[in-house]
């Protein structure tokens, strides 16, 4: 195999790790949003941050299978 074509499935094997990883985060996130949402409905703020954290992340997901 020629030197540019394993730095291409390289560079997309990296791209698949990072999207697994950013899927894993958002996971967390949602836990964590939902207990907040449970026991502490008051705290707008931090709510609102968990929202906007995982919506920039499901960007960052839509942005790398477009580049992949």
């Amino acid at each position: 195999m020629n030197k540019k074509a394993m730095q291409g499935l390289k560079k997309e094997e990296e791209i698949k790790g990072e999207i697994k990883d950013t899927f894993m985060e958002i996971k967390d996130l949602e836990a964590e949003l939902e207990f907040m949402e449970l026991r502490e409905p008051d705290d707008y703020k931090y709510i609102a941050y968990l929202t906007n954290r995982i919506d920039k992340l499901y960007k960052k997901i839509d942005e790398l299978n477009e580049n992949n």
